[in-house]
């Protein structure tokens, strides 16, 4: 762990590694994805939209269709940093059903639908900041391909769950 001058104390997560089971893909390196600092109760979450040839589909930090688990305990404050490195446009969000799961906690799903523009470019990126109001399971996915009221079509969602009390923790 190293401590980031300008912030003060930052812990990354000590659960740096954790093994994906039965799955035979490598292990998530938390710290690449997720820092947390504690005495201001925020996580600085990283995200990152890519295609994956051997998987056949587009990617979040190289997971599909809920593999990865985010865990943020009730009022923490996100900054969610999204990348798109994919080859198509990408709008993102973390949905509870047609809605943001918290004010801006991604592109709004309603705005992506109307707009002939929406979604983020290949190569561009865009920081999403919120807090984590409400107890519950979420997807984190993008809404290009598909509704987040179902599984996306495109395999590119995973999970964000907010816990009652507990640490920040990136699994897989």
């Amino acid at each position: 762990m190293k401590p980031v001058a300008k912030w003060g104390a930052v812990a990354v997560i000590g659960l740096a590694t954790v093994g994906l089971a039965g799955c035979g893909a490598s292990p998530i390196d938390a710290s690449q994805f997720m820092q947390v600092h504690p005495a201001s109760k925020t996580i600085d979450l990283k995200i990152i939209g890519e295609y994956s040839s051997s998987q056949q589909v587009n990617t979040f930090n190289g997971y599909t269709n809920g593999k990865m688990v985010v865990t943020i305990p009730l009022g923490y404050h996100v900054n969610m940093s999204f990348k798109n490195q994919g080859p198509i446009p990408e709008a993102v969000g973390i949905y509870n059903h047609n809605h943001l799961a918290f004010s801006h906690a991604g592109m709004p799903y309603s705005q992506v639908m109307i707009s002939p523009t929406a979604g983020l470019l290949p190569g561009q990126s865009q920081t999403f900041r919120f807090t984590a109001t409400q107890v519950g399971t979420y997807k984190l996915a993008n809404v290009l391909n598909g509704n987040p009221n179902g599984t996306p079509t495109s395999g590119q969602w995973d999970i964000v769950r907010v816990v009652s009390s507990g640490s920040p923790n990136l699994s897989s």
